[in-house]
């Protein structure tokens, strides 16, 4: 089967035919059609995930497709069926095959093709897991998102919405309209405003943009605030203990039962899904190179099968 390696940190990433892989009794083997691009896709390519994982292996965390086959321990899904999922840092998805664990994968929403399902897995479970687990959301709270145009910070900005939180979301002026259409109340244009001149004691921040949003933020919590992010493993912990506000990072984890209720939220209509642009699986350098550089909104997409 074709698929993209990274054989070297920090080198172009290579199109190769490797073995179709073989579902072990938890698995289910996946006809992929979409594998989308997340940030964590480069940061593996450049090599600061190699204290996790080891070159040459296959890029890519999610995907939508179709199941082939299934190992005598997944009952949720059978073959023939359309799946979404994510997989994190083991057998890769930008490939025509891959091999997904009972807990990563999920039936598709019914009313998105493949490739705007393939969008969704990644971001979803580390915008409600820094919302609602770690951020402990409670109806009528206010909340800042740093990066609230991007695919995490859109999808945290609907669910905490849909919560009926007040959101104040901060990015660069060109996704400003963007972020209108996710209906959050407060835009902060990072190029012309401040944000700890807008926002003072407010209940959560969800930073997915980090450097030196970290410590800006701790001075906008209020007393039994809590701060997120999913840039830092292991945020400061001093002045949160010495102000009473908690901070945590985030490390998403795959959860079937999420996926398959975020999918029932998609198709009620509750939740949108940005597409930026799409690429053929040969040119997935070119799809790579071109969302570093991109401003618009929207995930860029593999299409393979």
């Amino acid at each position: 089967m074709k698929a993209i390696r990274v054989n070297d940190w920090g080198k172009p990433v290579q199109l190769e035919e490797i073995s179709q892989p073989v579902p072990a009794n938890d698995e289910a083997l996946i006809r992929i059609h979409a594998a989308s691009i997340n940030p964590v896709d480069s940061a593996v390519i450049a090599g600061y995930m190699s204290f996790m994982t080891k070159a040459p292996l296959t890029l890519g965390t999610d995907f939508s497709g179709e199941v082939i086959k299934v190992g005598k321990d997944v009952t949720h899904v059978k073959p023939g069926d359309a799946v979404y999922g994510l997989i994190p840092m083991r057998s890769g998805t930008f490939s025509e095959y891959t091999t997904a664990r009972a807990h990563e994968v999920a039936l598709k929403p019914k009313t998105l093709d493949h490739i705007h399902a393939s969008t969704i897995p990644l971001p979803s479970m580390a915008a409600w897991q820094s919302l609602f687990e770690l951020g402990s959301y409670k109806k009528g709270e206010r909340v800042l998102i740093h990066g609230v145009a991007g695919s995490v910070g859109g999808l945290a900005a609907q669910f905490a919405k849909s919560k009926g939180a007040y959101v104040y979301g901060s990015d660069i002026p060109e996704k400003a309209g963007h972020a209108a259409e996710l209906g959050i109340d407060r835009f902060i244009d990072l190029k012309t405003e401040r944000f700890e001149d807008v926002v003072k004691d407010v209940d959560i921040v969800l930073d997915f943009i980090g450097g030196e949003y970290l410590e800006r933020s701790y001075s906008i919590l209020k007393a039994g605030g809590r701060y997120v992010t999913a840039t830092n493993m292991q945020p400061p912990q001093e002045e949160p203990q010495k102000r009473g506000f908690h901070s945590a990072g985030l490390g998403a984890q795959a959860r079937a039962d999420l996926l398959a209720q975020i999918a029932e939220m998609v198709d009620a209509g509750k939740l949108k899904v940005f597409v930026n642009r799409t690429f053929p699986l040969e040119q997935t350098q070119a799809a790579l190179d071109y969302r570093l550089s991109s401003k618009n909104p929207g995930k860029v997409v593999l299409t393979i099968l």
